[in-house]
């Protein structure tokens, strides 16, 4: 009965599709190779078990405490137009994890999703005891009502929305597999007007986000607080039209703009659907209980698009790091070798670099931030997390002076790639608009120098045992100075700062900085008080510890498929370096716990965090994020993107995917899976 009802969905499903599509308007050729994707890829198991997850957290012995490794890597010469070692044969059948990226777009929406809340047995993660046992969280953590306004947001955003990080991965992704031309619907599409459609459903149409960008005077961006629609004039990428936005409604088209962020989220539609409260909720009428004057005519409570939130963190990774490195996937590294302006014009412009017009759109992309980078940069170095007037989780009043260190390294690895090529194509360019781009670069990226330079970029010894130490989450800085989140309190200890920093940092720039073996030492330290363990067995890592103390035991239980990827590689990159440096014991030992986790987050669900489906899950189960998100055991475009590089071996820290040591495939991976 389930089986025919699973059959009878996925019909009604395609038929909608059919029915209702997006704005955007894919090639033929294209739409054939996504539907031959759609037909060969098996995603509903109707016999699947989801709920019991089997695989848990026993606490390490102390012998653990005593681990190896740490180190950076050496990056490929990408200067000569080559094939890239990390792309597969275009003859290779697509692998599972694959032809769910590839689902994970073709749904008529325009962009891809961050999630999918359907689990591959046909039942919806919202009716499953795991979410219903633990229920809604307030931007807080605390438990709060299924109906409220942040429950539904949760839901609703889960269910359609887009995180600009997660599309940038499976950019990424897509790219090593020859798919670069289906990421490039998005990237053109969307952000390059930065528009998902006009707003409001008039003559049938469906209604998106009108205005994607940050650049209205309601955000202050830096401690100068340079409003939204003041930053600094650039030209929309791609020689497209952009739609401002005024109350909701499209202004007057226009090629030029204020260099504003992007919001971190998107949706297709403005008026969204919940899957427990359908149209409307009570939280969201006006005036009561929602004060919200901006939407003011919501007396009904239609349930609504709502998370205006421009991060750092997510413009750097969605408008840089993705779009060049997977141009210069498809390009093979050569960024001469791409068609500029509009892909409709007649005839086509080649990409010469001597003026912004023949210069790459993706690259264009990466200049049209460059405002708001540039604002949020203080005389530290450090880029603040966002503008004020974002309204990030949990609420912070003052956000405009928060930063956050993964915003940091993220930043950093960005704006080096966008940095390099500038440097590499634009030498002989007479553009001021080039000129001024790449000296907006080398300043944004001097100043990151600086800051990891700083010798609080590590937290205070005397917060964990024995002077351990790690790099602290980040803080807030300001007149008075700069008050880092203290290590030993919830959240303080963020685990993406040691992975993702030591990646882009590399271990002769950590360790010239804070003595030999410091890198090491950090991971050491941060595996003892949030990595996953099963008795002995390092199978990946959580987002922090859950302590909230300097204790002695460990005690996470959260394990993150997207985090542990991103630790994989560090202890790649790190471990090599290692060894090419003399430090065998330390090397080695850090390329052990890259197998080990790579070995243990790669079994199928319940032991490991692989669904059947080919997709990877966020995390082991249901917890808030203590800087203002959720983690669901669902299926991730982030950690499934971030499984097809690993399979690829490709560093995305480093422009051309970088050289680190490959690993073994895992024993039960079967070929379809990889």
């Amino acid at each position: 009965m389930r089986s025919l009802l699973a059959i009878s969905m996925v019909a009604i499903l395609a038929l909608a599709q059919e029915q209702h599509r997006g704005a955007i308007n894919i090639p033929e050729d294209m739409r054939g190779m996504l539907s031959d994707a759609d037909r060969g890829h098996t995603r509903y198991f109707p016999d699947w078990q989801y709920e019991g997850f089997k695989s848990k957290h026993e606490k390490q012995p102390a012998s653990n405490y005593h681990r190896q490794g740490t180190g950076p890597h050496d990056v490929t010469d990408m200067s000569k137009s080559t094939p890239n070692p990390h792309m597969a044969n275009k003859t290779t059948p697509y692998p599972m994890n694959v032809k769910w990226l590839l689902n994970i777009f073709e749904s008529g929406y325009g962009i891809p999703r961050s999630y999918n809340d359907v689990l591959p047995n046909g039942d919806s993660y919202w009716a499953s005891q795991t979410y219903l046992s633990v229920g809604a969280f307030n931007e807080y953590g605390n438990p709060t009502e299924l109906d409220s306004m942040i429950g539904i947001q949760e839901r609703t955003l889960t269910r359609f929305g887009l995180n600009l990080y997660d599309a940038a991965t499976w950019m990424i992704a897509l790219s090593l597999w020859n798919l670069h031309d289906v990421a490039y619907v998005y990237e053109e599409n969307i952000l390059y007007t930065g528009t998902t459609g006009p707003g409001g459903t008039k003559n049938g149409g469906p209604g998106g986000l009108t205005d994607i960008r940050a650049d209205n005077s309601g955000f202050q961006y830096g401690p100068q607080r340079v409003l939204g629609n003041d930053l600094g004039k650039i030209t929309y990428p791609g020689n497209v039209t952009h739609f401002p936005s005024k109350a909701g409604a499209p202004q007057k088209p226009t090629k030029t703009g204020p260099g504003s962020f992007f919001y971190r989220m998107i949706g297709p539609y403005y008026i969204m659907t919940d899957p427990m409260n359908g149209h409307y909720g009570n939280a969201w009428k006006f005036p009561w209980p929602n004060y919200d004057s901006t939407t003011s005519w919501n007396t009904f409570g239609e349930i609504h698009f709502n998370d205006w939130k421009p991060i750092t963190g997510e413009n750097v990774w969605g408008s840089m790091l993705g779009p060049i490195q997977s141009l210069g996937l498809k390009t093979n590294n050569n960024l001469t070798a791409e068609v500029c302006g509009n892909e409709f014009r007649t005839p086509k412009m080649g990409c010469d670099w001597k003026k912004f017009e023949t210069t790459p759109p993706s690259v264009q992309l990466g200049i049209s931030i460059l405002p708001a980078l540039l604002a949020l940069q203080d005389e530290e170095g450090t880029l603040f997390h966002c503008p004020w007037g974002s309204k990030i989780f949990p609420p912070d009043p003052d956000e405009g002076a928060n930063l956050s260190n993964e915003n940091n390294f993220s930043g950093y690895a960005s704006i080096d790639t966008f940095y390099w090529a500038l440097t590499n194509y634009s030498k002989n360019s007479g553009s001021s608009t080039l000129q001024k781009a790449l000296m907006a670069a080398t300043r944004l990226r001097d100043g990151l120098q600086k800051w990891f330079k700083n010798p609080m970029i590590l937290s205070a010894k005397g917060q964990l045992p024995d002077d351990q130490q790690v790099v602290p989450q980040g803080g807030h800085l300001n007149s008075s100075g700069y008050f880092p989140v203290p290590i030993d309190t919830t959240g303080g200890l963020a685990m993406d700062c040691q992975t993702w920093g030591l990646s882009v940092m590399t271990r002769p720039r950590f360790d010239g900085l804070w003595g030999h073996g410091k890198a090491y030492q950090v991971w050491q330290t941060a595996k003892k008080y949030a990595g996953y363990y099963k008795g002995k067995t390092l199978s990946g890592i959580g987002y922090t510890d859950l302590a909230n103390s300097n204790g002695t035991i460990p005690v996470n239980d959260i394990w993150s498929a997207e985090w542990t990827f991103g630790a994989i590689n560090m202890c790649q990159l790190i471990g090599q370096s290692y060894i090419d440096n003399g430090d065998t014991q330390m090397g080695q030992s850090m390329l052990d716990d890259a197998q080990s986790m790579y070995d243990q987050v790669t079994l199928p669900w319940p032991d490991g965090l692989r669904f059947p489906d080919g997709s990877y899950v966020y995390a082991n189960k249901r917890f808030f994020i203590p800087w203002g998100w959720f983690s669901n055991p669902i299926a991730a475009t982030c950690s499934t993107a971030w499984s097809v590089m690993q399979a690829r071996n490709f560093d995305p820290f480093h422009y051309g995917g970088g050289n680190k040591p490959k690993l073994t495939t895992p024993p039960h991976m079967p070929p379809g899976m990889q």
